[in-house]
This record gives structure tokens, sequence and C-alpha cells, in this order.
């Protein structure tokens, strides 16, 4: 009786991957830091195009994340980074 590799075991665990369907909608969430202007020097910051300031009050302003169909391709910008969210991954192997 053959073993399967690691990798092999991996791939039946997480197959299922963009095929299951699920109680939510499936989309995933973004957020894009960037500089504004392109300037790394900047001394304001972009979230999804938006400038991030704190609210009057200096508070941590609203983080509203730009959504898209998980099977829509990623496209992250030069000088800036981006968090993937996936608000519906569930992945059984790592609980």
């Amino acid at each position: 009786m053959k073993r399967k590799s690691f990798l092999e075991t991996i791939k039946s665990k997480v197959s299922w991957v963009g095929n299951k369907a699920s109680d939510g909608y499936l989309n995933r969430e973004e957020y894009h830091l960037s500089p504004k202007d392109g300037d790394l020097r900047s001394k304001i910051m972009l979230l999804n195009g938006k400038p991030l300031v704190p609210t009057a009050t200096g508070d941590i302003p609203k983080l509203e994340p730009v959504r898209h169909g998980v099977k829509s391709p990623v496209y992250i910008n030069p000088l800036s980074i981006s968090f993937i969210v996936l608000p519906t991954f569930d992945a059984p192997a790592c609980s």
C-alpha cells in the first residue's frame, strides 16, 4: 500500500476551496494602503483610494473594505500594501 505524499494529503483536505457552497456570499474583502500621489514620503496614507485620517475625536476611522467576488483577479498597485480577507473561508484542517 502506497502512502500519500504530504502535498497529496493537503490537496485532498482543501481541494473544495472555491467550489464549496457557502451560507454567505462568495466575496472577499480587500484593504489597499498606499501613499498619497504615489509619494513614499507622503504623510497622508490612502485606504482604498480615500485619505486615512483620524476622526474629530482622534479615533481611528472606520476601515471600509472593497468587496470583490472570490473568483475575480486580485490587483495590487505598486508602492502599496494589501490585506485580503476571505470571510467565508473554512479550513477544517486548521481548527
